[in-house]
Parts: structure tokens; sequence; C-alpha cells
């Protein structure tokens, strides 16, 4: 017992001269320093280390944060187009209804197109209530698109000029010759009953032609393409390039046949 108690006071007795004492205090410390030097610098590496980690994860979520603020830019720039082409084609259809002042007309949007690919058709959304009838003109990009041939009350169907089973009197823009325009497909159609002496040549506009001014004169149709002589037959063989795009075609104008 005598023993515990003298070896606690020369322990407490040691720790006073050595945090009291200059010399016993360098002794202590130079004594360590091989220790507590490693230690030191493994604990500066480890502070860099997470310190490094800290701000790596800070640049990735700014990266993060920049790559969002990239996507949110380009999905406005895509809807500032998409607006500009929009406003585009609206501005084309007022500049090419100015020229229409003589009848009624009503635009419209392409809402649907034909389930088979037999029959060119399309559907719009105006009908009956906006007073379409059933052989109204369809125009296009400043161009005859097709005709009306069935009439709900808040849509239309569109026969366009490259179904086979449209037909319209048409005549040449610059020899004034009358023809008779018949749908083929989606990029051209053929003028029959062109006689021997007719004047029809390559590169002449098409347009429409109504004999009782029910619809407007000089519509482009198209362009005529080519001019051939087949042997055996009487009639020439015209065909005329139309080079119809229906599915990138948004907007119509439904010309209003007069009534006679």
């Amino acid at each position: 017992m005598k023993k515990r108690y003298m070896f606690f006071i020369f322990l407490v007795l040691f720790l006073v001269l050595l945090f009291f004492t200059p010399k016993v205090k360098n002794i202590f410390y130079d004594t360590l320093y091989p220790v507590l030097y490693p230690l030191s610098v493994v604990s500066d590496e480890f502070s860099q280390f997470f310190s490094l980690l800290k701000e790596k994860k800070a640049l990735i979520e700014e990266n993060n944060s920049l790559k969002k603020n990239i996507e949110l830019l380009k999905a406005e720039i895509v809807s500032l187009k998409f607006l500009e082409l929009e406003n585009q084609k609206l501005r084309t259809l007022l500049n090419f209804s100015q020229s229409l002042k003589d009848y009624s007309f009503v635009s419209a949007k392409i809402i649907g197109y034909s389930p088979d690919n037999w029959s060119k058709v399309v559907f719009v959304n105006a009908g009956k209530k906006t007073g379409i009838k059933k052989g109204d003109l369809v125009l296009a990009n400043g161009k005859l698109f097709g005709m009306v041939i069935n009439v709900g009350n808040l849509s239309s169907k569109i026969l366009l000029i490259g179904d086979k089973n449209f037909k319209i009197t048409a005549r040449t823009r610059k020899t004034r010759e009358t023809v008779f325009f018949q749908g083929y497909d989606l990029k051209k159609g053929i003028l029959t009953l062109v006689s021997p002496e007719q004047d029809i040549r390559v590169g002449d506009i098409v347009e429409t032609e109504s004999s009782d001014g029910s619809y407007p004169d000089g519509i482009p149709i198209g362009v005529i393409s080519s001019v051939e002589y087949v042997e055996g037959e009487f009639f020439k063989r015209v065909f005329v390039s139309i080079n119809l795009k229906p599915y990138s075609t948004e907007y119509v104008v439904i010309v209003k046949r007069k009534e006679k």
C-alpha cells in the first residue's frame, strides 16, 4: 500500500517537472519527436485528402447544375424555333389569303392521315360549322393541295391532288392551253386527253381554271416535267411534278366554292 502511494507521488512530481521545467520539457519533446512528426505528417495528408474530396463533391454538384441549366436552355431554344416556324407559316397563310379576297376561305390544321396506303387523304379541324362544303378546294404553301370530299360538323376529309381519283380542269400558264389534271402519286400527276396539236411545254406551270368562276383561277398545281409521244396512242402522255409533302404540312387554306 505504501509503495503504491509512493509511486503515485512520484508520477505527480514527474508530470509537474515535465510541464513546468523547460529543460525537462524540451528533453521530453525531443524524445517523442520521431513519433510525433510522422503522426503530424499523416494528419496533414488526411486533412488534405478530405479537403480534396469536399472540393470534388462541390465541383460535381456545380457541374450537374450547369448541365441541367444547359438542357433547359436547349429546350427553350427548340421552343423558340418552333414558335418562329409557326409564325412564319401563319404569315405565309395570311399573305396568300389576301390574294383570295373575292372568295370566302378559312384556315385549318391537319389533324389526321389516311389509315391505309391506297388512298391519299388527310383530315382537318374544320367542318360544317365553319361553312365548309364538299368540293371546296384546299391550298397549302401557295399551291393546290386537295379537295374536300367529306364534311362533318367539326372536321373534313381532304382528297390530295396526288390521289388517282383527284381530277380538275386546269390550264398551262404560258400557252393558256386548257388541260385536265389527274393525280398519280405524291410526287407527280398527269394531264389527260392532251391532243397532238396542243402547245404543251416542259417547265410550264399548270394552274387551276374555273369555267364558271366557282373557284379561283390561277392557283398553281405543279410544273410539267415531261411530254411523251407513245406510238399507237393519239393523246400525248404528260407528267406534272407536284411533290406533295402532307406529313410536313400543318396548316391549309380551304377556299369555299361559290354557288352558281
